[in-house]
Parts: structure tokens; sequence; C-alpha cells
């Protein structure tokens, strides 16, 4: 009797296309975006009789780190842009070009000449989309690589807006804007085309925590 109600209940969850049930685990992973967080958001009290002091610190991206000598240097590559420091109000638009540019025009070519390469004809650019679930190995992975930039672009996109209008001259909210870009470019997206499961995944899930705190920080009015 109880084999025949594991195998209702599997033929139940086939028929809406879970075939493992034990995938769902994965889920487990969405409280990693907000606890990975502390790694650049301390919250720090300091209280008195008459009053409440609130003291933030980013470990990660506070004033002179890594993150920002690297995202002044980035900045830096744009032509045009004279040595614009993170305090200049013109960091996060430096910035946005840079991603702009990656996910829509490198990563976007990139996955086109996957594409070209998957195929002996090369790309079919009548129908540039027509073969794309046909694609394996390393084209697939210039495909789907190009694909994840896009999806986590308008998260960004939301965050560098709201960060200009309301903190254009934070220095931490443009180290965090800094390192989004940099976990997606140089660390996300070449482990997704070297198949590097865990690097891509830290870096993603950390750079979205970026964003995140990014937020936080504006609300909270730090």
């Amino acid at each position: 009797m109880a084999d025949d109600k594991k195998q209702k209940a599997k033929e139940v969850a086939a028929e809406n296309g879970v075939l493992n049930p034990g995938g769902a685990v994965v889920l487990a992973a969405a409280p990693m975006y907000l606890a990975l967080i502390p790694l650049t958001y301390v919250i720090r009290h300091i209280s008195s009789d008459r009053f409440e002091l609130i003291y933030f610190r980013s470990y990660l991206t506070n004033a002179d780190s890594t993150v920002q000598k690297l995202g002044e240097t980035l900045i830096n590559l744009i032509p045009g842009v004279a040595s614009s420091s993170m305090t200049s109000g013109r960091a996060i638009p430096a910035l946005s070009a840079i991603y702009l540019f990656w996910t829509f025009g490198a990563s976007g070519a990139a996955s086109a000449a996957g594409q070209a390469m998957a195929r002996e004809e090369g790309l079919d650019n009548n129908h540039p989309r027509k073969h794309t679930n046909n694609l394996n190995g390393l084209p697939l992975r210039l495909r789907s690589a190009h694909y994840a930039l896009m999806e986590n672009f308008p998260a960004f996109a939301l965050a560098a807006a709201l960060a200009q209008i309301i903190a254009p001259a934070d220095v931490q909210v443009a180290n965090l804007l800094t390192y989004h870009v940099i976990a997606k470019l140089l660390v996300h997206y070449p482990a997704y085309l070297a198949n590097l499961a865990l690097p891509r995944t830290l870096a993603h899930i950390s750079a979205t925590s970026a964003l995140i705190n990014v937020c936080w920080r504006l609300a909270a009015g730090s």
C-alpha cells in the first residue's frame, strides 16, 4: 500500500514536471543573498541616554579599498573620462557604460560567435535564434553567459539609477556597484565560459548581495 502511494505521488509530481522532488533543496540558496550582506554591510549601534548613533562600515568596499582602486582603473580606461574618482558623481554613469557595453555588446557578439561555431554552415543571420536550442558545450555557455548578464542588468540599472539620484558622491555606494560589475564581468562571466560552477555561483550571489546592499544603504540614508 505504501509503495502504491509513493508511486502515485511520483506520477502526480511528474504530471507537474517534477521528476526529482529532492531538487527543491536548491531553494536553500535564497538566504545566501542576504547572508553575504554582512561581509560588506555592518551596522553598529552606540547608545546613550539621549541619542543613538548608527555607523555603517563596508569591509570589502570601504574607502581606498582594492575594489575602489580597481573601479577607478576601469573607469579611467574609458576614452574621454579623465581621472574620475568615486566621489566625482561620474563614477556610476561610467560603470554603467562599461556594464552596458559588455552585457549587450561584447557578450552579445560572443554569443553570436558561439552560434556560428556550433554550425558547419556558420551563423544563420536571417534566422539568428532558430538554432539556439541545438547548442552544446562552449557555444551553449557563450549564449548562457550572455543571457545571465542580461537577466541581472535590470537590477544593476535600478540600483545605479537610485544611487545616482540619491547619493551620487557616496564612495561606499559607488564601490558596491563597482564590486557588482567586477564580480559579474571579471569572475562570473569567465567562470561561466570555463565551466567553473563554484566561482560562478559565488560571484553571482555576492554581486547580487551588493545590489541589495546599495538599496538598503540608500533606504537607511547612510
